[in-house]
């Protein structure tokens, strides 16, 4: 029996309410669930004198939150004109057109900004969410997946000789918190670093490079990132290979690997397996049992080394993305 729909009323967004907004998004995704300070965190280390961004409430005739919807400039890819579609609607009162109302208000405020693009990740078992997309004339750009290793179950024995081959090359590892303390241009070559390997990384338009103040606010000062497991490799003092991981405050036995990446000449000598070893070891020493990636199915040789270690394939999420030109 079909619910009846709601009235609703859509505001932006009010700091009171960082609460519902992690409630409601901890009920869709609980296996990547943020806590208010995590959102906090996010929206104000976002330079929003260059990356626009808006979200909206929206709410009963009674007040209550049912959800919300934003939209953004992704700083990996930035177009002025191009935005990221996000809207999270409580579960208690989907399919009760709240989503259809979130998503015209985004809609109007794109063509308010003469926008021409928008993107939306979807997890491609969330059927209703995918037709939705798709009836608004959204089509798949790429794909990629979640994959999860236990490093407790893990056994690196097997993998020695790519550390191996990695020293035979030359190749020496570290960590952030050892650089930090060692060279105070640790931060312009780890930026240097992660900006162009980024840009082998399949994104779904042109990747860009993110501002290095950006890049400091949002990754280097995030309360998350655990120094002595951001691993760095290094050819003399030249950066050419890093792999990072983040905690997860709602999950404290959990692990959430980003970017590992090798500059392009670097390549084929060990050194990404290595790294990611060398990750996979300090979770295993510190007790976390959980780490959980994310690749582009177009992303061959990091989705080959994921394979080799165990990383079983998980969740599958979608691209979609429509033109408004």
């Amino acid at each position: 029996m079909a619910q009846r729909a709601l009235s609703i009323e859509l505001r932006d967004f009010q700091d009171s309410d960082y609460r519902r907004l992690a409630e409601i998004y901890d009920a869709i995704f609980p296996e990547r669930s943020r806590s208010i300070e995590e959102w906090r965190f996010y929206d104000d280390s976002l330079d929003k004198s260059k990356y626009y961004f808006q979200r909206y409430a929206a709410l009963s005739t009674t007040g209550e939150l049912l959800g919300l919807g934003e939209l953004w400039n992704p700083p990996w890819m930035f177009h002025p004109k191009k935005f990221w579609f996000d809207g999270w609607v409580d579960p208690k009162h989907q399919h009760r057109g709240v989503g259809s109302a979130i998503y015209g208000k985004l809609v109007e405020e794109l063509k308010r900004l003469e926008g021409t693009t928008a993107w939306m990740g979807i997890r491609d078992s969330m059927a209703a969410t995918v037709s939705f997309a798709s009836k608004r004339g959204f089509s798949e750009k790429m794909r990629g997946w979640e994959s999860i290793i236990n490093p407790q179950s893990f056994d690196g024995s097997k993998f020695a000789a790519y550390a191996t081959a990695a020293s035979s090359a030359g190749i020496t590892f570290s960590t952030l918190e050892r650089e930090l303390a060692e060279d105070p241009h640790c931060y312009e070559k780890l930026y240097d670093l992660v900006q162009t390997a980024f840009r082998d990384v399949p994104v779904a338009d042109t990747p860009t490079d993110t501002p290095y103040d950006q890049w400091v606010s949002f990754e280097m000062k995030n309360p998350n990132l655990i120094p002595e497991a951001y691993m760095i490799a290094k050819d003399d003092d030249r950066y050419v290979g890093t792999s990072v991981v983040w905690r997860l405050k709602k999950e404290p036995h959990s692990l959430y690997q980003g970017l590992t990446g090798v500059i392009r000449e670097y390549r084929g000598r060990g050194i990404a397996m290595t790294l990611k070893l060398r990750v996979l070891d300090f979770a295993r020493r510190n007790g976390f049992d959980h780490i959980r990636t994310f690749n582009a199915s177009t992303n061959e040789e990091m989705l080959a080394i994921n394979r080799k270690l165990g990383f079983k394939r998980d969740s599958a999420w979608i691209t979609f993305e429509k033109n408004f030109a």
